[in-house]
């Protein structure tokens, strides 16, 4: 009923009307003149409902570990002197972060379900929802869009807006202590960072000198030499504190379309979280290479070594967003130009297989004096040489952790 008055009111009110005159019927023309007037007002009712309605989230927290809770509010407000009858809202929210107590349902958006409320709203009223969101996978999880429907006090004429440019939250990936993973040895990964030994670093250039026989071609500052007219090298800036670049295989598989394992993946991020923090908290300068890409990025994981304050956050915050979609290969990431690995940087590579391009690169790189060390994470047997590289299984102990996780859970706090 309510349909057929929506889309034919005009229609009735003209016949009415037409019907009263030709039939000199004042109650006819009365009650066409109250429909047009109950409609007309009904259908302004509905354009204006969510005129100056205010929807927002309101979280806690934007970042928080597995396991831990999100408090998240739905703040409503009726900002115009016009009561709005009723109103429904539709929030789509994360699939893998459940909503506590909350009533949901699948929805057409993948990764999400949908929640929905109903309400009404008086003149400059305001109201709040208050929620949790159960951080149960790592990752990257954005939430909304979220819709609001409404219209007039009869229900007869419907307005809907869609709020784009949703909130989101990154959940980090579990990390445990190097001796819960079996690594108590006091070097676990060769050379102690931070010790007493200088390096000069490549990327900070102090000046020219005249060139040495000797001195490698790569430190020749050929614009220099054609400005004073003989060969000059570069100076670097020595330094003392010892970088830890954590490189992280993601592919799990040989070939990319027989996709990924998600077990080996979530125990790569795992282990490769794990050894950044023990990284950052020997203060060590710490950076992460990937063959994946950030979300909505064509581009490969690569943050710089660094000893910011934040620096943990920033290498978890990517571990968070690792997709089993690779962009290129690790070996490739490793050699790729301008993105050279500091001088005597240590090279923890995770990874859960070895291909044999990859043990080539890292082959290379420790003849050039980086402390390479290989973490394999799967049973396989890697059919490859890697020569005087050590590396470290870690196959069993996940498999330990993995049965009964929070056995040997420790605690995150440093990294905040």
């Amino acid at each position: 009923m309510r349909s057929v008055f929506r889309d034919s009111w005009v229609s009735v009110t003209i016949v009415l009307v037409l019907v009263g005159l030709a039939a000199q019927s004042v109650p006819l023309i009365g009650l066409g003149v109250l429909v047009f007037g109950t409609g007309g007002m009904a259908r302004l009712w509905a354009r204006v409902s969510l005129e100056d309605v205010r929807y927002r989230r309101v979280l806690r927290e934007r970042r928080v570990f597995m396991g831990e809770t999100i408090d998240l509010r739905l703040r409503l407000a009726n900002e115009k002197r016009l009561p709005v009858p009723w109103l429904e809202v539709r929030e789509y929210l994360p699939e893998a972060m459940p909503a506590g107590g909350v009533h949901v349902t699948p929805s057409g958006l993948p990764g999400t379900v949908l929640m929905q409320r109903s309400t009404s709203l008086g003149a400059h009223e305001q109201l709040e929802w208050p929620l949790t969101l159960d951080a149960t996978e790592r990752g990257f999880f954005r939430l909304g869009p979220t819709r609001l429907r409404s219209g007039d006090l009869f229900g007869i004429f419907e307005r809907e807006e869609t709020i784009r440019g949703g909130d989101s939250v990154v959940v980090y990936p579990r990390t445990y202590s190097l001796p819960e993973l079996g690594i108590i040895s006091a070097r676990p990964f060769g050379e102690r960072a931070g010790g007493r030994r200088i390096f000069e670093d490549p990327v900070r250039v102090v000046g020219v000198r005249d060139y040495f026989p000797g001195d490698p071609l790569k430190r020749v500052d050929w614009n220099a030499t054609a400005r004073i007219g003989r060969l000059q090298s570069r100076l670097y800036e020595p330094s003392r504190t010892r970088a830890v670049v954590v490189a992280l295989n993601i592919s799990t598989m040989d070939q990319s379309w027989l996709g990924f394992d998600p077990l080996l993946l979530e125990r790569n991020v795992v282990v490769a979280a794990s050894i950044a923090r023990w990284a950052f908290e020997e203060r060590a300068a710490l950076g992460l290479i990937a063959n994946g890409s950030f979300p909505d990025a064509d581009r490969a994981i690569r943050i710089g070594a660094g000893s910011r304050s934040d620096q943990l956050v920033r290498v978890l915050e990517a571990l968070a967003m690792i997709a089993p979609f690779t962009i290129s290969r690790l070996a490739l990431e490793l050699e790729r130009p301008g993105h050279a690995l500091p001088a005597g940087a240590t090279l923890i590579v995770v990874a859960s297989l070895m291909p044999p391009d990859l043990a080539a690169t890292l082959r290379r790189l420790r003849g050039e004096g980086h402390v390479v060390h290989v973490v394999k994470t799967s049973p396989a047997e890697w059919d490859v040489d890697l020569g005087p590289i050590p590396h470290t299984n870690l196959d069993p102990v996940m498999r330990a952790l993995e049965a009964d996780p929070d056995a040997a859970f420790a605690s995150s706090g440093a990294a905040r």
